[in-house]
């Protein structure tokens, strides 16, 4: 099965009067340039306006930074969330999401990454952080913590 082309077969170039005097002007005076190009009209039958929907997640951009811990030991974790929290602050970076995961093959125990993070953040994090949440659904949801930093 071919794949159909979504150029046209040729291109239609349109001209107009208007264009056509102006630039016969520019040619002709040598060193006439226009200050600006002429308005087009259209007019209010050909225009519509659209009302944007709006969600709570549309109002979530996507962080500055992102850190993601799978596969990490919990002390590995404990030191890369220290240096990228620091990092985050002196860059000024307003956002930042720390990816710790689900704790899927964690067991009984739950989440270990997660709850060693959230400890540490506030235990440590209060210089750097105005707070910090658990992550909107498209950004992890409960397997990440979203920093707001100071």
């Amino acid at each position: 099965m071919g794949k159909k082309s979504s150029l046209p077969s040729r291109l239609i170039f349109e001209e107009s009067e208007q264009n056509d005097a102006l630039m016969e002007k520019i040619f002709a005076g040598g060193d006439y340039v226009p200050d600006k190009e002429p308005a087009l009209e259209i007019p209010p039958s050909e225009t519509s306006l659209k009302k944007t929907r709006t969600s709570p997640t549309d109002a979530v951009s996507r962080p500055d930074a992102e850190l993601d811990l799978h596969g990490k030991t919990r002390e590995e974790s404990i030191m890369m969330v220290q240096n990228f929290v620091m990092t985050c602050h002196a860059n000024q970076f307003r956002t930042a999401l720390i990816i710790t995961g689900k704790g899927h093959h964690s067991g009984n125990q739950g989440p270990v990454l997660k709850r060693e993070v959230q400890l540490w953040l506030e235990r440590n994090g209060k210089q750097y952080l105005k707070d910090f949440h658990t992550a909107p659904g498209r950004f992890g949801g409960s397997g990440a913590i979203w920093l707001n930093i100071k």
